[in-house]
């Protein structure tokens, strides 16, 4: 049985990841950033991450992002016997509804065809959680009725915290209001978020400072329960040091069986921001 796991472009997951692998394949479908004047730039490899932070910052103006198309999705459906997609929360983007357009698109050409979509309710590394967790089970062989089960039931097990390094985009994409994001780069305020369990982003605390807000957000980590035999992933903008800092306190304080660390792709780092940090673990 030949395997496939797909994920769209927020997973900060790329092609040359899995590169080499046979237990299955492995494929990015990318999201976009559009801004004025027609500006639309492609989260495609290889990944040139930064120009998502730059240009929103050197082009002022509306900047928005946009989901893979169905036909993109279904264009990968293809030379395997099952297929797994990973899309970022449907709260924040329609990539899991266009990832199920393609879904069912393959299944009207081919009514034989298994096709899992996992809405992943988080983004970022809790995606790449669920992508290293379907790489796990594809490996082991198991049938495709018990990949979705543990899957389903590994996803609800996701947390995901994450500190923009800038609040520049959120606001020229319309997700904060402009003059709170002005207040809190004055005061030097940030704010602690990740997901609320339902895919929605929730802001845990507000912390003055950068590096009080790092030991904090470890902190918390600790808090959501035993960390033994778990996955840690950490998805770092431009901020290689403080990520290197959040694993090494991990490391001390914790006993996760694996801490990755990864760069964000563009869709990511588009959101997050100059030196943003996303961690999430299993629990």
């Amino acid at each position: 049985m030949r395997y496939k796991i797909l994920s769209d472009s927020s997973s900060d997951i790329t092609n040359a990841f899995y590169q080499g692998e046979t237990a299955f394949d492995y494929a990015v479908v990318p999201m976009s950033i559009n801004g004025p004047g027609g500006i639309s730039l492609a989260d495609i490899d290889p990944v040139d991450a930064y120009q998502f932070v730059e240009k929103p910052r050197d082009i002022k103006g509306k900047w928005s992002s946009s989901c893979p198309s169905p036909a993109a999705y279904l264009k990968e459906l293809q030379g395997a016997d099952c297929y797994f997609i990973v899309a970022i929360s449907s709260r924040l983007s329609a990539s899991y509804s266009t990832a199920c357009m393609a879904a069912e698109m393959a299944r009207a050409e081919n009514p034989e065809a298994k096709i899992h979509v996992i809405d992943s309710k988080s983004a970022s590394s809790g995606m790449a959680l669920l992508v290293f967790r379907l790489a796990e089970l594809c490996r082991q062989g198991l049938p495709f009725e018990q990949i979705v089960e543990q899957i389903e039931a590994y996803r609800k097990t996701v947390t995901l915290f994450f500190l923009i390094g800038s609040l520049e985009t959120l606001v020229s994409a319309g997700r904060m209001n402009r003059a709170v994001g002005m207040m809190a780069s004055m005061l030097n305020i940030h704010p602690i978020c990740g997901e609320d369990g339902d895919g929605n982003i929730k802001v845990y605390q507000k912390v003055r400072g950068m590096t009080p807000a790092l030991n904090r957000m470890i902190e918390m980590i600790g808090e959501r329960g035993g960390t033994t035999g778990r996955h840690l992933v950490i998805s770092q903008c431009n901020n290689q040091q403080d990520a290197e800092l959040i694993r090494k306190a991990c490391q001390r304080r914790y006993q996760f069986e694996k801490i990755t660390i990864l760069d964000m792709r563009g869709l990511a780092s588009f959101y997050a921001g100059d030196h943003g940090l996303i961690v999430a673990f299993d629990t």
